[in-house]
This record gives structure tokens, C-alpha cells and sequence, in this order.
């Protein structure tokens, strides 16, 4: 014989734990919906803004900077000022790192060795983080120092380069220009440790044979 089911009563259908959660639910959600509603289009809000904002101010630094790169094209006056701009309105954007260094090159143009070093120097502090964008500021800087006639300062930021980068394609041509550096500067030691590094190290450059050139001129 079945055994018959026992029929479950209205009053322990409320008991059911699951049963009583979703009923708590769909009162909360009865009473708090236009809260939730509000806090979601809130936070939609929000991102949307956001959004806004960041393509508005990455539309602003293309702009400036496109701005900057035809003055720089033209020769204009303004030019000086409005790579400035860019690099302080900017900061750590590629546009920033990009009017740096041509704010550098147009100073040391301009012979005014004083503020190209300056802009040099932001870079590497800022954006030398690799070897191939690393390379201009610090040859550059170098090259500043050359000019100042501070020959063994020049060659010591040749060197810093190297240390910095030891894998880079231009530590060979580096190393060259500290040697040479050093050459001027009179400390002919640090010349011939930077030329035999060349023999040494990267003897499949295009500098081994002028670093063999000067090592055979320091015998």
C-alpha cells in the first residue's frame, strides 16, 4: 500500500528557511528599489564621466602637442614656450617626454647650454626608462657638458648610460665618447679603460677599430 504524502500546511510553508529569504528579498527589493535604481545609474554616471574626461584631456594633450610640433616645424617664436607647455600640462605622457627633449634640442641649438642640460637632465629623471628613448637625453646631456667644457663630467654621463643600460646596442658608441671625453679631460686611463672595453666587449662594433686607433696613440 502508498504510503501518502504528508501535505504541507500554509503555516509551514513560511517556516521553509529558502522561503522566507526570497519573501524578505522581494519586500526589500519592493521598498529599496528606487535606492538601488538611483545608486547604479549613480555609479553608470560616474564611469561615463570619467570617460568623458579622459578622452577630453588625452584630445587636449594631442592637440597641444600637435601644436607645439608645427611651431618647432616652422622655426616660430612661440615654439620654446608652447614645448613647455605640453611637458608641465602633461607630465608622464609620451607628448610630455616627446617636447622635453625637443625643448633640449632647441636650446642647445640656441646655444643656451644652461636650459637644454636642464631639460636633458627632467628626461632622464623622468622618462629614461629605456635604452632606445634613453640614448638621445644622455648622449645629448653629454654632448652639453662637451661644450661647457667639462670634459670629464660629459664623460662620466657617458658611462651612466652604460651602467643604466648594459645590454643597449649603444654602449659600444658610449664607451667611445667617455674615452674620447676622458682624452680631453686629460685623465688618460679612464680613456684607455673605456677604448679596451670596446676591443673587449663589443669587438664586433663599428668602434673598435677608431677605440684601437687611440688605445695605439696612448702607448
Amino acid at each position: 500500500m502508498l504510503r501518502k504524502h504528508k501535505k504541507i500546511t500554509k503555516k509551514e510553508l513560511k517556516k521553509d528557511p529558502l522561503v522566507l529569504f526570497a519573501a524578505k528579498a522581494i519586500d526589500f527589493l519592493k521598498t529599496e528599489w528606487v535606492k538601488i535604481a538611483s545608486t547604479i545609474l549613480a555609479v553608470v554616471l560616474v564611469i561615463a564621466l570619467s570617460l568623458l574626461i579622459v578622452k577630453g584631456k588625452k584630445r587636449g594633450e594631442i592637440n597641444a602637442y600637435d601644436a607645439a610640433l608645427t611651431a618647432l616645424q616652422n622655426n616660430a617664436p612661440e615654439t620654446n614656450d608652447l614645448l613647455r607647455k605640453v611637458a608641465n600640462k602633461y607630465s608622464g605622457t609620451e607628448s610630455a617626454a616627446e617636447s622635453i627633449i625637443q625643448l633640449g634640442n632647441r636650446y642647445f641649438q640656441q646655444k643656451d647650454l644652461s636650459n637644454a642640460e636642464k631639460c636633458y637632465t627632467e628626461f632622464i629623471k623622468k622618462y629614461a626608462k629605456d635604452p632606445m628613448i634613453g640614448f638621445n637625453a644622455y648622449n645629448n646631456l653629454g654632448s652639453v657638458f662637451e661644450e661647457k667644457g667639462k670634459f670629464a663630467e660629459a664623460a662620466k654621463t657617458y658611462e651612466q648610460y652604460n651602467d643604466k643600460f648594459k645590454n643597449s646596442v649603444f654602449c659600444s658608441i658610449m664607451c667611445l665618447n667617455a674615452g674620447k671625453a676622458y682624452l680631453l679631460a686629460g685623465d688618460k686611463e679612464s680613456a684607455r679603460r673605456n677604448f679596451t672595453k670596446i676591443t673587449e666587449k663589443y669587438r664586433d662594433s663599428s668602434e673598435k677599430q677608431e677605440a684601437l686607433y687611440y688605445l695605439a696613440t696612448l702607448k
